[in-house]
């Protein structure tokens, strides 16, 4: 098994092993000493003691600010166009994430074959040439419904190939035992994102400047790959493996197979995935619809990151470990708040309801994160993620599609009803599998 530069030097087993004070400096691994000085001996923030991951998590923080804001605006811009046309709103969803569904494995083989650094920073490059055009094109009011589409799909090529490179990455930057913190940080940051992101789009969008939206998310997205650039990690060198790439992409899912219960794993993420997170494509018309004003669903979408943070950290404590059962504990709780949220007609129990299922949503997926990063052999490190990225990303396109169809005639309150329905039940399958045995 290939180990990370981080590894390596701690030796077979990282917890237990010493470093030399110079290499330790070198490698930007702190020593105990200055991780109590730092503040950052135990909990969900030990990641932030080595240098690399800072860096990562710095870059990571305002690239994915700038994604909220342009995601945000995105959706705001196509209710424009469209009229707010559900069935459009799902197809901007459909081709942002279509990407990850088709190259994700492809682009797990390129994370174990390639320089994983320069992976992100190619996809920061293809992230700001898009947001400039469609700036550009926003400006000018050049767009249509069908051209933001050739957008959205130029876009959801670049955060196809940097999701499992981008997890690799911050696998590479601590050592196994920051493992989870380091997880837990990246899905915290995600979220903090998804609360100030929309708060900074809202006005952007109520005022229709999209295209400083755009612009916003460029310069971010320029930013973060300056940061990238300065982390000092080891290049990741890849076992030579026989076989071409369908060969080394089966190996993927043997390799899943193989580490249990990474399967169960990446099929509960994909059940969240495609019948609870895809009811995002819903909001600004149930925002209309039901709760008067399609500007809610800014704040809305703020709202949800802030349980989301909240479950994410919960989730990454560092000596709290993840499990199939608390995962199936998670997803019953995030489809009765999901249903909740479907039967009200207020904001503010809108706002309360879509706290909750933020917190279970990204509880479960930072904890099935950490427990699939935790069993899997670094030479398949990329290739196992692209199959959570599959699980996770790739599958929002589908149902995000088959929403936005079905609220035509349902409604939107009833389709994601259904929606939480499924997640109840399929969380109570999985509470009853793994339950846990008596000693």
């Amino acid at each position: 098994m290939v180990k990370s530069h981080v590894e390596e030097s701690l030796g077979a087993n990282p917890g237990d092993a010493a470093l030399n004070p110079a290499d330790s400096v070198a490698m930007g691994v702190p020593s105990s000493r200055t991780r109590e000085r730092m503040g950052l001996g135990s909990g969900a923030f030990r990641a932030l003691s080595h240098r690399p991951f800072r860096l990562l998590f710095i870059s990571f923080l305002i690239n994915q600010t700038g994604f909220w804001i342009s995601h945000i605006s995105l959706q705001g811009l196509m209710v424009e166009l469209s009229d707010n046309d559900t069935r459009q709103n799902g197809l901007l969803f459909f081709v942002l994430f279509l990407p990850a569904f088709l190259l994700a494995p492809i682009a797990g083989v390129a994370a174990d074959h390639f320089d994983r650094k320069k992976i992100v920073l190619a996809c920061y490059c293809s992230v700001i040439i898009c947001c400039g055009g469609l700036g550009i094109a926003t400006a000018s009011d050049w767009l249509t419904p069908g051209r933001l589409l050739g957008f959205g799909f130029a876009l959801g090529l670049s955060f196809a190939f940097s999701g499992p490179a981008s997890h690799a990455i911050a696998a590479n930057a601590v050592s196994m035992p920051d493992l989870p913190s380091a997880v837990s940080l990246q899905s915290a940051a995600n979220n903090l994102t998804r609360v100030v992101g929309p708060l900074l789009a809202a006005p952007l969008v109520a005022t229709s400047r999209f295209e400083w939206s755009f612009g916003i998310y460029m310069v971010a997205a320029l930013v973060a790959a300056i940061l990238t650039a300065a982390m000092r990690i080891s290049r990741y060198m890849p076992e030579e493996e026989a076989g071409g790439i369908l060969a080394r992409m089966s190996s993927g899912f043997v390799h899943a197979r193989e580490r249990r219960p990474a399967v169960p794993a990446l099929l509960t993420v994909a059940t969240l995935s495609f019948f609870g997170v895809s009811h995002s494509v819903l909001i600004p018309s149930f925002a209309a619809d039901v709760l008067g004003s399609a500007d809610y669903f800014a704040w809305l979408a703020a709202a949800t990151g802030v349980g989301a943070m909240v479950g994410a950290l919960r989730a990454g404590r560092v000596g709290r470990e993840p499990s199939m059962w608390r995962a199936g504990r998670g997803m019953s709780g995030y489809g009765v708040a999901l249903a909740a949220f479907s039967l009200n007609t207020g904001i503010e129990f809108a706002l309360m309801a879509q706290v909750v299922v933020g917190y279970f949503y990204f509880s479960v997926m930072t904890s099935l994160q950490t427990l699939i990063q935790s069993i899997v052999d670094e030479s398949k490190r990329g290739r196992v993620m692209s199959l959570f990225q599959v699980a996770w990303a790739g599958l929002v396109p589908f149902g995000s599609l088959a929403m936005g169809f079905l609220a035509e005639p349902w409604g939107s309150p009833n389709t994601i009803l259904m929606g939480a329905g499924v997640c109840v039940l399929f969380g109570l399958w999985v509470l009853i599998l793994f339950r846990p045995r008596p000693v």
